[in-house]
This record gives structure tokens, sequence and C-alpha cells, in this order.
């Protein structure tokens, strides 16, 4: 997926995400929006340009990318929404005998 203004930043971004859900579930998506929302209230040019977050429900992760500095954006704010589908396996995990 490449999108002007978004593209592997947010692919990396939802690979590591993912990665972070498979080990933790959906405690460990409180981590990455918080550091959202402090960055959301910081002033343009001392927040990243890009940064995500993510919300789990319906069995998929909902990821909100944010681009700060959009070229095409009056304010230079701009959102990228994308979509994963996910599968939590419940259970203890497989012991070799």
């Amino acid at each position: 997926m490449i999108v002007l203004g978004f593209g592997s930043v947010e692919q990396h971004t939802e690979r590591e995400i993912i990665n972070a859900f498979a080990a933790g579930g959906p405690e460990a998506l409180k981590t990455w929006n918080a550091v959202a929302d402090v960055y959301d209230k910081l002033p343009r040019g001392t927040a990243p340009q890009r940064y995500s977050r993510v919300f789990y429900y319906d069995g998929r992760l909902h990821f909100h990318h944010v681009n700060r500095e959009h070229p095409f954006s009056p304010d230079g704010w701009a959102l990228l929404q994308t979509e994963r589908s996910v599968h939590i396996k419940k259970g203890p995990p497989n012991e070799k005998a």
C-alpha cells in the first residue's frame, strides 16, 4: 500500500504493532496510543512528522496513521486508516513432550 504522504513507514509500523499485539494481546496497544496522545498535543515541528495509533474491535486491528506535515493539507494534518484481520489464539500454548 503506497498512498501519497504515506507508505513504507506505515507498513513497518503495522508489522511492529501486529507483532506486539500477538505477544501481548489488546493490552499491548495502550503504549502505542499513549504515545500518539502525547504527539497529538505537541505543536507542529516538535512532534514526529508521522506516527500511528491503533484500535482492536470486530476481530480487526484498525490503524490510524497520522502525517503532521502532509504537503496537500492546508493545516498539515492527514490521516490514513487501514484495517488488518487478526486471530487471537485462546488457551495454553502447545507444549512438546
